[in-house]
């Protein structure tokens, strides 16, 4: 990957809650907190996501044991995944989009990407910023500042709450 020695975060960068590939970033080594001047090897599976690290070069026999293991640890990571995002998606469809942007944090926490679960949960967190935006939109049309507060301690550290903010800050 390259490698920067640049640990600033670009200004262009987008701040969102759902998790991105490392790969992707625009500087990969601040990313994965590969320490500057030292070598390090990564063990990830094909969307980034970090599964071993070494300073120091193993042998061939240690690395194809940990290139083996990324298989059975995504797998398992997966269903981690679907259980917290089964609960998210029955919150969600009982109307608690409170507890279900719990249950979506939790797996956006782990930082996983990629896997099946996790893209589902991805998916479930648009449609709920989706729907709280059509809210924003009808409350801030009515000039419902209560209303909009009272939204604001569901949404807090989601992509909404900004726009929640400006709509209090417009009424």
């Amino acid at each position: 990957m390259p490698y920067t020695a640049d640990r600033e975060k670009s200004p262009w960068a987008v701040d969102s809650a759902v998790p991105a590939s490392k790969l992707l970033s625009d500087n990969p080594a601040r990313d994965y907190g590969v320490r500057v001047g030292q070598s390090t090897i990564l063990v990830t599976d094909s969307w980034g996501n970090e599964h071993n690290r070494m300073t120091s070069a193993p042998n061939h026999k240690s690395l194809q044991a940990m290139v083996d293991k990324v298989k059975d640890k995504t797998e398992k990571d997966n269903t981690k995944l679907q259980k917290t995002y089964d609960k998210a998606k029955a919150a969600h469809e009982s109307g608690d989009r409170k507890l279900a942007l719990s249950e979506i944090t939790k797996n956006f926490k782990t930082g996983l990407v990629g896997l099946a679960a996790q893209e589902e949960t991805i998916r479930l967190y648009h449609t709920i910023m989706d729907e709280a935006r059509a809210q924003v939109k009808e409350l801030a049309d009515k000039k419902d500042v209560e209303g909009l507060k009272s939204m604001l301690k569901d949404l807090r550290k989601t992509d909404v709450e900004k726009e929640i903010n400006e709509a209090i800050k417009n009424s």
